[in-house]
């Protein structure tokens, strides 16, 4: 026959450990605090393409919509 926990509760859980709360408290404390650490590209104009995929032809097409867009209306994409 097996022996019961206290309480005679059969497969009682136990009580977690301190110091794992302690550093699971810590981590989900601090990981927002990771994305004020986020390199972002300098604004150098409507358009920004550090990555080099957008040709000529489109960047020049989206900066001028967005002057556009910006000039109609005080909304920011």
């Amino acid at each position: 026959m097996r022996e019961r926990g206290p309480a005679g509760q059969r497969g009682a859980r136990q009580n977690a450990n301190p110091a794992f709360l302690g550093a699971l408290f810590c981590l989900f404390l601090l990981l927002p605090l990771t994305a004020f650490a986020a390199d972002l590209p300098a604004l150098t104009g409507r358009v920004v393409d550090n990555a080099g995929i957008i040709d000529a032809a489109t960047k020049a097409a989206l900066t001028q919509k967005l002057a556009d867009f910006e000039t109609k209306g005080s909304d920011q994409i």
